[in-house]
């Protein structure tokens, strides 16, 4: 337990106090039993005694207690709170778009549905992978055709940037690429334990109508939608209020904004003017040199501060238990950028034994309703 008050619902206890507090109680109700030396009988009763009261003790401390409440609850501990409430997580989604396949032959080319598509392999010999979901004729009239994909698992790094799905699995006579703008359909990861106690937080919100957290509360529940911004103070005039949303994707799709704006305009009070709008990209160009201890695989390492660095960005759930104090640390919607969160993010690398940041030369502040983005990352690792 974390947190002070819960801890002083039941203080932590050694089995050696727990055992100690034992014979005391049983010399004052057993007199005339003196001997408590280690491997005596009723030694040996007291100490397995001990050990059960001191798990039952943990027990309680570190799994009942915590998970009665929201704020410290857990996993399908906590589902059991939004429940009551009438919440539910947020499930994971697939990535579904459009890719592009080029002719490189003469003659109509059958793309069949279920044509599996990747992304290269990185250095870690990973690759996503895709399936078309539609069958399509590139008929000799045509240089290239669209064709609809999803993501062969649910989760948000299947959002993968344009021209980066360029690899079959099997042989076709065409290239294939994702233009930009290629999502029709933003992946998500399931909704994890933060999100949901802040929704669940959020539903007293909700019995005062119209204020912003309100709007937040019903915001947040969309799938794919993680974060946004509510400038409630008249941005367009009386009466106006603009939200600006993060998706998983950073930028929602038109689809997503439209689901948005629809939600909006059920719940709002007729008098207001309420506009759902895409949070405002601030790009950011990122230089960064890292001096490594010897005999490091700089291509693996520059690989890691890479990954670290999109992270703290773009949401991973892989590096929640990675970077240390990761929600916190995370460039969100409103947050500046600090150089000083990507030194100490970079300088946990065990391997690291220093760090320049050549770009940004200084913080960079960022407006409520602005989201930082990567516009350029360079990484250089040198011993």
């Amino acid at each position: 337990m974390s947190n002070p008050i819960i801890e002083s619902l039941l203080p932590e206890q050694t089995i050696e106090e727990i055992l100690e507090q034992s014979i005391s109680e049983a010399k004052d109700k057993l007199p005339k039993i003196t001997n408590y030396n280690i491997g005596g009988a009723l030694r040996t009763l007291l100490e397995i005694d001990a050990l059960l009261h001191y798990e039952l003790r943990e027990f309680l401390r570190e799994v009942i207690i915590p998970n009665m409440f929201v704020i410290t609850a857990r996993d399908r501990w906590l589902d059991l709170h939004a429940q009551t409430f009438g919440i539910t997580r947020k499930p994971a989604i697939k990535t579904k778009g459009k890719v592009v396949f080029k002719r490189v032959a003469d003659g109509n080319i059958k793309i069949p549905q279920g044509t599996i598509i990747k992304t290269k392999t990185d250095i870690f010999g990973e690759s996503l992978e895709f399936i078309t979901t539609e069958e399509k004729v590139l008929t000799e009239d045509l240089d290239e055709i669209e064709v609809l994909i999803e993501a062969i698992e649910e989760g948000s790094r299947y959002n993968v940037a344009p021209y980066t799905i360029n690899t079959l699995t099997t042989y076709l006579p065409v290239e294939v690429y994702n233009p930009e703008n290629w999502i029709t359909q933003e992946g998500a990861d399931e909704e994890d334990d933060e999100s949901l106690r802040q929704r669940i937080l959020l539903v007293w919100s909700t019995k005062s109508q119209f204020t912003d957290d309100y709007y937040r509360y019903h915001i947040l529940s969309i799938d794919s939608i993680t974060d946004c911004y509510i400038d409630s103070q008249h941005p367009r005039g009386q009466g106006t209020v603009d939200i600006y949303l993060v998706s998983t994707n950073i930028t929602p799709t038109e689809e997503l904004l439209q689901q948005a704006q629809a939600l909006i305009d059920e719940i709002k009070t007729p008098a207001s003017d309420i506009l759902v709008k895409p949070a405002i990209t601030k790009p950011v160009d990122i230089h960064i040199k890292a001096y490594a201890k010897p005999d490091i695989i700089a291509d693996v390492l520059k690989t890691e501060i890479e990954n670290r660095i999109n992270a703290l960005f773009v949401y991973n759930p892989k590096y929640i238990e990675i970077i240390t104090d990761y929600e916190n640390r995370r460039f969100k919607i409103g947050k500046p950028v600090l150089k000083a969160v990507l030194v100490n993010t970079i300088m946990e690398i065990s391997e690291i034994e220093n760090v320049e940041i050549i770009s940004p030369s200084a913080d960079i502040p960022v407006l409520p309703k602005e989201i930082p983005v990567i516009n350029t990352l360079q990484v250089e690792v040198s011993q």
